[in-house]
Order: structure tokens, then sequence, then C-alpha cells
């Protein structure tokens, strides 16, 4: 196996110090311009390659990030739920290794383990107001990171992924296209991103002096066509999917017979491929809360700073692509 070149041997080859040969690669001290850059070029020669978690040590920083699993996930049985976690737990995965992170697993009931844990943060890709875990993480001073929950501490990153604005996007289209009786479709489940929709959605309601009109689907599905028809029968004529569903919805609207737009407008979430709706025509709200490892790692140098005297908020983006089942 190759030995890993090390800063003694690109001092012997380039007749300086260590000390200056560190200076050079981390861009500190007062030496020449010229020796700065020599230094590099050789170190880069050579091949070497910065100790990561030699500097971690020195820096106080242990390069492990804890993502916390939200009590009950294993009694959501749901698809989405399923697919949801798989890919957040995925995309915290790849954005720490191209930090240099390793990332360990937590579960939201055990807040004791923050006593032994070594981590520079704690993330929550789903998180309750009265999480004990987050709780426990700001008493003992852990920078935190969380989606959709504003966490009023120095030391924190909120991530907003969008879902409250993607509500208010879609309802405000379908509005503006003459709906006035909008279903909306969410799923059972409870988890914290179902009730920001619905809380959305409601919030909206009221504020027009709009009756509500949510309809819940099962972890499976199975009773999308009932639900839908259930809208159908109470005078909807727009229905909004937070439960997703795009393609499934815009068929049973079909066999309906009803004519789409003209009859039912359609808008549905997308937080995955959304390929199938954009062949099919159904208007739709994306949003990408994948994309909230790598923004809160981008986000987690300041948060470190203990000068600093507000949260950190960081907004992900999210697009509304209008499709045929929309006015």
């Amino acid at each position: 196996m190759t030995r890993q070149v090390t800063l003694k041997d690109i001092a012997l080859r380039a007749g300086v110090s260590t000390a200056a040969i560190s200076q050079a690669l981390n861009d500190r001290g007062s030496l020449r311009p010229e020796t700065r850059e020599r230094i590099k070029a050789l170190a880069a020669e050579l091949g070497y390659q910065p100790n990561k978690y030699a500097a971690a040590l020195r820096s106080g920083r242990t390069m492990s990030v804890g993502f916390v699993v939200p009590e009950g996930a294993e009694l959501d049985l749901s698809k989405r739920g399923a697919l949801h976690r798989t890919r957040h737990i995925g995309a915290m995965v790849r954005a720490a290794a191209d930090q240099g992170f390793t990332v360990t697993m937590l579960p939201a009931a055990r807040p004791d383990l923050l006593r032994g844990a070594q981590i520079d943060v704690v993330y929550f890709a789903e998180v309750a107001a009265d999480d004990s875990l987050l709780r426990e993480a700001i008493a003992r001073g852990i920078p935190v990171a969380t989606n959709d929950l504003y966490v009023d501490t120095q030391r924190s990153i909120t991530v907003r992924t969008g879902y409250d604005e993607a509500v208010r996007a879609a309802l405000g289209l379908l509005e503006a296209r003459g709906a006035r009786r909008i279903g909306f479709l969410v799923d059972d489940a409870g988890s914290p991103r179902d009730e920001i929709g619905e809380t959305a959605y409601r919030a909206w309601s009221t504020v027009r002096g709009r009756d509500p009109l949510v309809a819940h689907l099962d972890a499976e599905h199975d009773a999308l066509p009932r639900r839908v028809a259930e809208l159908r029968d109470v005078g909807a004529d727009a229905i909004f999917s937070f439960a997703e569903e795009g393609p499934a919805i815009y068929l049973q609207l079909d066999a309906m017979d009803l004519v789409i737009p003209r009859d039912m407008q359609l808008i549905a979430l997308c937080t995955s491929d959304c390929a199938v709706n954009a062949r099919l025509g159904v208007t739709h709200v994306c949003v990408h809360p994948e994309q909230a490892p790598a923004a809160m790692f981008r986000a987690l140098g300041a948060v470190r700073d203990l000068d600093r005297d507000a949260p950190d908020v960081v907004d992900l983006p999210w697009e509304l692509v209008r499709g045929s089942s929309t006015r």
C-alpha cells in the first residue's frame, strides 16, 4: 500500500520547515506569494491529501452529523412516507460525504444518547415542536438544523422546504382560474409535512371565508377513488392533492367522465420525478426537500460562530409547473 505523503515529506523536498508548509497550505502566515505557490505546487505534485480528521481534532470538530429518526416513523406504512425518508437519508449521506462527515442515526425518543454523542450538529428532517431530543440538544449547546420549524437560538439553522409556499401558490392559481370550492387531498399519517400542508390550506380557506373540503387518504391510497368521488359529490370544482398522486387522480377524474379542466381543475404536489405529471399535462408544484441536507452544510460554518445574534434561515427553491389540468 502506498504511504501517505506527509508535511515532513513536502518540507524535505521544499527545503523549508513543516511550519512553513502548514502556513502555505492553509493560507496563513507571512510567506512570500511565490514561496506559497511553489509549496502548493509541490504538494500537488507529490499527491498530498490533508488529514481532515486531524484538522477536526485541532478545531474541536467531530466531522459527524446526527440524523434524527422521528418517533413513530416505523408506524408510517405509506409508500410515500417510506420513499420520503429513504430519499432524505440518502441525500444526507451524500451531502455529508461531500463534506467529509459521517452520519450518526439518533432515535427521537432517546435524548439521553446526546450525553455521549460526538457530533457537530443535530439534523431534524421532520420535527414536532415538543421534541425532547431537540430540547436536549439546545440545552447542551449543540448546533441544530430543522426543516420547517423555526428554532430561536443562536446556533440553529432553519431550512424552509417550501411546502407552505407551494400550497398557497397552488391555491392562488386555482382561485385565479375560477375555482370556488377547492378540495384538499392529504395523507392521514399525521407527519409534520402533511400538517404543514393542511394547516396552510385551512388558513387560506378561513381568510377567504370558504368552507374547507379536506379528504384524508389511507396509507396505501386504496381509498383514492372514493375520496375523489366524495370531493366531487360535495361540489368541489378543483382538487389540490398534497398527497401527490397527480396521475392517478387525473385518470380517476377522466373515468368519472369529468372534462378536465372545465368540470374539475387539478394541481398536485410533486417531491420526486414529475415526468409522469408533465406527460399527462397535470399542473404540479414541485418542492425539493432532498436539497435540505446540502443547504444545511452550506450554512453550518456560520452557525458555529458563537458571536452570532440570530438563527440562520435557508429557503429551498420550489416551482409551479403549469399543465393542461388548470384553465
